[in-house]
């Protein structure tokens, strides 16, 4: 809880006094109160002339000193009602004045990672707001409207952006200058991690499929792409996207709060609690599949339905080491192995890998952008069926796109994971390892050979050496959801990524893709040849 300052200079801030000063129009009632009291004791007790004029001089002293708090109460407002967002909400709503003080605040502008402005005020129309990204940043850098609200980081850090804040010394500044230059009120610019260039490719891959595109710096965090498809244009909301009959559900950040199962990408925990125990064992499997317990339905290799569509029989993949269940995304395999290591441990790893956590991505000054909670039950060893769904990614279990672009830049730096951040000013935060080393080694040999000779082959891009997996996850409501996660390059990453496109069938036909050429508009524009933290030629630092 908030502790509550009593000092006179708090009470003399433009909070305390606007704290104080709305109780005076309940003071203005109590005083004409007092006034019929005071006239209806003179008519019933006739008390002498010179006790009456006393309390008439006390009763319009008090109301000199009313109005007196009426005008100070109006003068903050004035001068500084900029500090109060429902004042400066209210006026740019309502107030079509061409001396209205809200059309005079200068807000901040959103840049992106290399000073490339994102969303600022428009030059030609005073008070409203000018987004030169566009869509691709719509549910990210959201949007401030007069009708509609704001959300993204519009709205997370809205009394930064309006010039609000005092936590620094640059902002006192700047809020002084604001009390007394009262021509332009300027807000705080905020920079952010994004990186502009691959957030417009991510949406031009995309095409207006349903799905998002994580991508981040595994080595400290930055968020680079954060997209979620279907997008919209800020300057051109549409009312219909705002009721409950948008289909597409163009609001959603599916980046953040989309919670899918995330199918065979999930392969990779799987393997990483077996080899933290020092499993790795050749495992049979056969055409017919794995069955567990009674009444439930063998779990099959996609290869078993495809065979079985052309009218064919599958011989099935035999004994095979997980380097190869990894290529060749077995689902017996892993089912298997889930199993065989219990319950518990699964559960264990998933805990540790953030699956049971919201990720917090931006703290704002207002308020905080979070991904959601991936579900994950609690698992014990005696949950056979459920362990051996969950193994391949499905059953009672879903997770959100950043959650697995985690978990592959974790794989891609040696267990060890970085809190995502999407402001550039936030310090990096690094959290406790996931998994060991070793394991992490492990399975980046795994991931490499899964693109170079497995369901990931449409990755192997020239000079870049790419670790991935691929996916596919059953959809009650519909087609396959298609996934790719991984990272590049394999050994130092710097880039780890999630790719999920709704409906789009197996990973490799739809995500791949996807995150092939997002990877190399990157490697064309320099990416990974720059050191680590540095920031192109007229980029912020």
């Amino acid at each position: 809880m908030m502790e509550r300052s009593w000092s006179l200079e708090a009470w003399l801030s433009p909070e305390g006094i606007t704290r104080v000063l709305p109780w005076v129009k309940y003071a203005f009632w109590g005083l004409l109160l007092a006034l019929v009291v005071i006239l209806l004791v003179r008519s019933v007790t006739g008390r002498s002339q010179k006790a009456i004029s006393r309390a008439y001089r006390v009763f319009f002293w008090l109301v000199a000193l009313l109005f007196a708090g009426l005008l100070t109460y109006q003068a903050t407002w004035q001068l500084a009602g900029f500090v109060r967002p429902e004042f400066v909400t209210f006026m740019k709503r309502y107030n079509r004045r061409p001396d209205n003080p809200a059309a005079n605040l200068l807000r901040g502008s959103i840049l992106d990672v290399r000073g490339r402005t994102l969303a600022t005020t428009d030059p030609d129309v005073p008070g409203r707001r000018w987004y030169p990204g566009g869509a691709p940043f719509f549910h990210i850098i959201g949007y401030e409207h007069p009708v509609y609200g704001m959300s993204g980081v519009e709205a997370a850090d809205h009394p930064r952006l309006s010039g609000m804040t005092r936590d620094t010394t640059p902002e006192w500044e700047k809020f002084r200058r604001n009390l007394i230059t009262r021509a332009e009120i300027e807000g705080t610019d905020r920079v952010l991690t994004l990186d502009a260039t691959l957030q417009r490719k991510a949406h031009a891959l995309m095409k207006g499929r349903r799905g998002a595109v994580v991508a981040i710096d595994p080595s400290d965090g930055a968020v680079l792409v954060l997209y979620s498809s279907p997008s919209l244009n800020p300057e051109k909301l549409d009312p219909a996207v705002f009721t409950r009959k948008d289909a597409d559900a163009s609001l959603l950040n599916r980046a953040l709060q989309g919670l899918y199962p995330p199918g065979s990408t999930f392969k990779v925990l799987i393997a990483a609690a077996a080899l933290e125990r020092g499993v790795n064992p050749q495992i049979d499997c056969p055409a017919d599949g794995y069955r567990f317990g009674t009444g439930n339905k063998p779990i099959r290799d996609h290869e078993f339905y495809d065979y079985q569509r052309n009218g064919r029989v599958w011989p099935g993949h035999g004994r095979i080491g997980m380097r190869e269940a990894m290529a060749k995304s077995s689902n017996i395999y892993f089912a298997k192995l889930g199993t065989q290591i219990g319950g518990e441990s699964v559960y264990g790893m998933a805990v540790k890998c953030g699956f049971t956590r919201p990720w917090l991505v931006f703290e704002g000054s207002a308020a905080n952008l979070s991904s959601a909670a991936a579900r994950f039950p609690a698992l014990t060893d005696r949950d056979v069926a459920k362990t051996a769904q969950i193994s391949i990614g499905q059953g009672d279990m879903l997770a959100t796109p950043l959650h697995m672009a985690v978990l592959a830049g974790a794989i891609g730096r040696q267990g060890v994971v970085w809190s995502p951040r999407l402001a550039a000013d936030q310090p990096p935060v690094p959290q406790e390892a996931m998994f060991s080393a070793d394991t992490a080694k492990a399975l980046t040999a795994m991931m490499r050979h899964t693109v170079l000779q497995g369901t990931g082959r449409a990755a192997d891009i020239e000079g870049l050496s790419v670790a991935g997996k691929t996916g596919t996850a059953q959809n009650p409501h519909g087609d396959d959801h298609s996934w790719f996660i991984g990272f590049a390059p394999s050994v130092n990453p710097r880039i780890a990524f999630a790719v999920i496109v709704e409906n789009g069938g197996y990973g490799s036909r739809a995500a791949v893709p996807v995150a092939a050429e997002l990877l190399k508009a990157a490697q064309v524009d320099g990416y990974f040849t720059r050191a680590a933290g540095a920031v192109p030629a007229g980029g912020v630092p």
